[in-house]
């Protein structure tokens, strides 16, 4: 087996993580502590994350300023990964470290313990077969100022999502298990006979010594012949053994070198990981106004330029090299120009319920694998970059607030021409709640639940369906620090934010 190949293209796929479909409602330390829930009710900062007329409510209203910087980070473990892993790192170690133990000489309990790790290092690798680990990073800030007719606000958002997948073959991890099947017929079949051959030598040299010195007996010249007789006998049980060896291995053994046969270019188990890259650069222009009831619409739109990347690396088992991890001919490039819109209304006066939608990337754009970097018989994924619609409602009783979004469609992520993802796509629905505890602390809690459900390709590589979050955030004066928090039982994540607003 090629320890090393295996090894490094097996850790490489799974540390190098893998993601769910892109979320183009990028979420804030903030807004993530209520279950980004943020359509109508986030802070007029999170306008370009999460709905542009957010901007337009605080058009005329005490709002003047603010300067934002957000930071998060999510990570999502597939399938017990860090256990399967750290369990294949353990039983790879153990199997690196072999001692050279000869099969007719060595200690028979050596012979069995090489067999029985090599055994238990076939099960880690079938183990691996659908673990995964995702992950999501995001950056972004922006400033914006507020006047008495309109609002607007320039920002910079950065997100990046990688997702890889290894798949083990059957046919793979079959053929090691017919080489430790292999090594423990050696053990069992062979070795006895070489064991009881020596027993039988040791024998006859004694009653040949004793002969050479006179004092053989006739029984001693008997004990002689049978034990001729039962050498015999083992040798052609040796020959036996030897054929049926060469029969029942013959996919694994050469009869002429007497040695068994390997090739790494027969592997069918393969590596695949992707990354999306997201930057844009944009302005957020937003207004309101008064309807009859006291009702207030405010309206919002922001025109961005961006700015992706999609990496696509695959290769076999045998093929998998590290030092192409970087390379230019797996990824792929493009430049546009998008714009979202969106409106929220207030139904009264003192502005406590809202109700209000979200479209993202007006203008969208399709990119593929780059041809450069396929192989025969791999196909390529497409990533299609489509409107995202979001609605959401939000209520305020002073000292409480509550908040509630639902995506009406999907966020898919990278798929292979017959519409399979390799990514399991995203449709979230948000609740959240925020209590003002004291006044400068407000506290938050929510849950969020991804509704889609997709094959098993997909399903393995996926974020976790349901979120519990959380967060906190400290008001000192117009400076503003909000930590948030979400969890499930295979995910963790959070994110930081730091404000100056007044």
């Amino acid at each position: 087996m090629k320890k090393s190949t295996l090894t490094i293209a097996t850790l490489v796929a799974l540390t190098s993580t893998s993601a769910s479909a892109f979320d183009y409602f990028f979420q804030t330390g903030r807004s993530m502590g209520y279950g980004s829930a943020g359509t109508t009710y986030a802070h007029w900062s999170a306008a370009a994350n999460y709905n542009p007329a957010l901007i337009g409510s605080a058009a005329g209203t005490e709002e003047d300023f603010f300067f934002v910087l957000n930071g998060s980070l999510r990570v999502n473990e597939q399938n017990d990964a860090i256990d399967t892993m750290d369990q294949f790192s353990e039983d790879t170690e153990s199997f690196d470290g072999f001692s050279d133990v000869d099969l007719l000489e060595g200690d028979k309990a050596a012979l069995q313990n090489n067999v029985d790790t090599a055994n238990q290092l076939v099960t880690s690798v079938e183990k691996l077969d659908g673990a995964g680990m995702n992950l999501g990073l995001g950056i972004n800030g922006g400033l914006g100022m507020s006047f008495e007719t309109f609002a607007m606000s320039f920002q910079v958002n950065t997100q990046v999502v990688v997702g890889g997948t290894v798949n083990i073959a059957e046919e793979d991890t079959s053929m090691f298990r017919r080489f430790t099947e292999l090594g423990q017929v050696l053990i069992d079949d062979v070795r006895p006979l070489y064991d009881d051959l020596k027993v039988k030598e040791a024998e006859l040299a004694a009653i040949q010594e004793s002969y050479e010195a006179g004092n053989a007996t006739q029984d001693d010249i008997n004990d002689a012949q049978l034990l001729v007789d039962e050498a015999e006998a083992i040798a052609e049980d040796a020959k036996n053994t030897q054929v049926g060896i060469e029969t029942d291995f013959a996919d694994i053994f050469d009869t002429e070198t007497q040695s068994i046969t390997f090739n790494d270019e027969d592997l069918k188990s393969n590596t695949r990981f992707a990354a999306i890259g997201w930057a844009e650069a944009g302005m957020t222009l937003g207004s309101n106004w008064k309807l009859d009831g006291g009702k207030v619409l405010s309206v919002g739109a922001t025109f961005k330029a961006v700015h992706l990347e999609f990496y696509d690396y695959q290769a076999s088992t045998a093929g998998f090299d590290e030092d192409n991890l970087d390379g230019d001919a797996y990824k792929s490039e493009e430049d546009f120009v998008t714009a979202d819109i969106g409106a929220i209304l207030a139904l009264d006066s003192a502005d406590k319920w809202r109700v209000g939608i979200s479209v993202k990337n007006l203008n969208g754009v399709t990119i593929t694998t780059n041809p450069a970097g396929l192989q025969a018989g791999q196909e390529e994924l497409i990533f299609e970059v489509k409107p995202q619609v979001r609605i959401g409602t939000s209520y305020n009783g002073g000292w409480y607030r509550l908040a509630a979004d639902v995506d009406v469609t999907e966020s898919k992520g990278p798929h292979y021409a017959d519409g399979t993802e390799f990514f399991k796509g995203t449709q979230y629905a948000s609740l959240g709640a925020i209590i003002n505890a004291w006044d400068f602390i407000e506290l938050r809690v929510g849950y969020r639940h991804n509704l889609i459900t997709t094959d098993e390709l997909a399903a393995r590589t996926s974020e976790a369906d349901g979120l519990v979050t959380a967060g906190a955030g400290i008001y000192l004066g117009p400076v503003q620090f909000d930590l948030g928090l979400q969890a499930s039982e295979e995910e963790v994540g959070g994110g930081l934010q730091a404000m100056i607003t007044w």
